[in-house]
């Protein structure tokens, strides 16, 4: 009963908040645009075309990035068009959070840091799973005015404070990148989908140090996935090890990337396959790039590795052993990426896998 009460006055907010807006068509000019998403590495790398198509867009504007932890987002400043990277700390704040006054001067001093920088467009590529969230970004959006805002339209409020939008119910049907495509085209800026990452030289000389003596063919192995962890979803070491083993034998050397957390896992597999390179917990961000932009191809599951190695161009069979595969993030359209789901761990067989494997390497 208490939800429903929370979510009932929730929703009359959000309509007050949108009550008086009047959509609005792009400025004449765009000075300074704020990004806002949040999420892991992979939710920023899916950003990485909407920063690509503003800028050419917009070539004389700022961007701002605004994300749940700037440690996630930090080689946007790589992109020539990127001005800044912001913590938002979205998550914190909820119906139950915001009674604590700590708490809403956090909010607050994010929102007063967003006005400093006048942004002429605001585009929220966030798609909240609590409509909590939904509130807060409205909140501050209604607070900074922006001459023209875009993101996702929740499907329970009828009015929008929105420029631009693409319907909530759009987002699960296809790749995220589609809908930002389609959510930009409505404003008609161009968008390519195509994500990217910029390796920094320095960064690609220490993976190739980390990789000297090695011979082709060689392919990386990432055994984590820190969402399928909390959930107890991850394909078995065990089953990692097996795979190594097949392509030991076809005179394929796997090298284990990951971070230190997946340490362990790594080690299990050296025990059985002692051919294997071992980088995990060796390579920062960039020198994971690295390795991943000369590597055959990356076998793992759904997290950060495998939406790194689509930005360098790597091709990726991807481990998904549970029974919601997500299309937002899975359905990359590319032959270069191939997903293997099951209803569970047990369901994806090792010879499914090698099988796929053998195929891209041909």
């Amino acid at each position: 009963m208490l939800s429903k009460i929370k979510l009932f006055f929730i929703r009359r907010l959000m309509k007050k908040l949108a009550k008086k807006h009047q959509p609005q068509p792009l400025p004449d000019t765009v000075e300074t645009i704020a990004v806002w998403q949040f999420g892991g590495l992979g939710d920023m790398l899916l950003a990485t075309p909407v920063l690509q198509a503003l800028g050419k867009s917009y070539p004389q504007a700022k961007i701002h990035i605004w994300c749940s932890n700037p440690s996630f987002a930090d080689f946007l400043l790589r992109l020539p068009q990127v001005e800044s990277v912001n913590p938002f700390p979205v998550y914190d704040f909820d119906t139950r959070t915001l009674e604590k006054k700590n708490v809403r001067h956090a909010l607050n001093t994010c929102v007063s840091a967003m006005q400093a920088q006048q942004v002429d467009m605001l585009i929220n590529l966030h798609r909240p799973k609590l409509l909590d969230w939904w509130m807060v970004e409205w909140q501050a959006m209604k607070h900074l005015k922006p001459a023209c805002s875009m993101g996702v339209q929740p499907g329970c409020i009828p009015v929008s404070l929105l420029d631009f939008s693409i319907a909530e119910d759009v987002i699960p049907t296809q790749h995220y990148t589609q809908s930002y495509q389609q959510l930009l085209a409505k404003a008609g800026i161009d968008c390519d989908g195509k994500t990217c990452f910029l390796i920094e030289d320095e960064a690609q000389a220490k993976a190739d140090a980390l990789l000297q003596g090695l011979s082709q063919p060689w392919v990386c192995l990432h055994m984590g996935g820190r969402r399928l962890a909390l959930e107890d979803k991850m394909w078995p070491v065990s089953k990692f090890i097996d795979l190594a083993k097949k392509l030991v034998q076809d005179g394929i050397t796997p090298v284990l990337i990951g971070v230190e957390a997946e340490l362990d896992a790594g080690e299990r597999l050296l025990q059985e396959v002692p051919q294997a390179l071992n980088l995990i917990g060796k390579t920062e961000l960039g020198e994971m790039a690295g390795v991943l932009a000369k590597a055959t191809l990356l076998i793992g599951h759904d997290s950060g590795p495998f939406h790194l190695a689509v930005a360098v161009h790597t091709p990726v069979v991807v481990i998904c052993p549970r029974e919601d595969a997500e299309p937002e993030y899975l359905a990359y359209d590319q032959d270069s990426v191939q997903v293997l789901s099951g209803e569970n761990a047990q369901s994806i067989r090792v010879e499914q896998v090698y099988q796929t494997v053998k195929g891209l390497l041909e």
